[in-house]
């Protein structure tokens, strides 16, 4: 899925605006989100640090991930300490994400080393916890008959209780 984000910095309402589109069709993007945020607020976000931008950014309606929030906020940024009034486009493929993040992920070489054997796979270690509780015991309750009766005999079984 493809994601596009458009930061406008409207100096008229003193605000920003960040859109958020994402890909309906090819190269089709439809708007789902956007917000609008106070120069002020977005001024002393990126005064602090960059966390506290990404929260500022970041609400019920448009919460993006780690990736894209910190690329939205390295625009915004740049954006305000240029006076840059010229809109920012940011394009995101969750494919080419994707591919990024499995490079992270442990080697095969690594996770083979750490396969067990068959032998040690059926080893058992209860030696080391405790056993559960064994003087436990289950209540049958009072009430409840010891033999369950259908409501309509079996033809078999009544012939065999009237003959008795």
């Amino acid at each position: 899925m493809k994601q596009k984000y458009l930061i406008l910095k409207n100096d008229e309402k003193n605000g920003l605006i960040i859109r958020e589109f994402l890909e309906i069709n090819k190269e089709m993007f439809s708007l789902v989100c956007e917000e609008t945020y106070d120069n002020n607020d977005i001024e002393s976000a990126i005064a602090k640090d960059r966390k506290d931008l990404i929260s500022v950014l970041r609400t019920n309606n448009m919460y993006p991930v780690g990736l894209y929030a910190d690329r939205l906020a390295e625009s915004i940024i740049t954006m305000y300490g240029a006076e840059n009034k010229q809109p920012i486009e940011l394009l995101f493929d969750d494919s080419a994400s994707f591919v990024k993040t499995q490079g992270d992920i442990v080697g095969l070489e690594e996770v083979e080393g750490k396969i067990l054997e068959d032998d040690e796979l059926l080893e058992d270690d209860f030696d080391d916890h405790k056993p559960l509780k064994t003087n436990c015991s289950i209540k049958v309750a009072d009430d409840e008959p010891d033999k369950v009766e259908d409501d309509e005999p079996d033809d078999d079984t009544a012939d065999s209780e009237e003959t008795i």
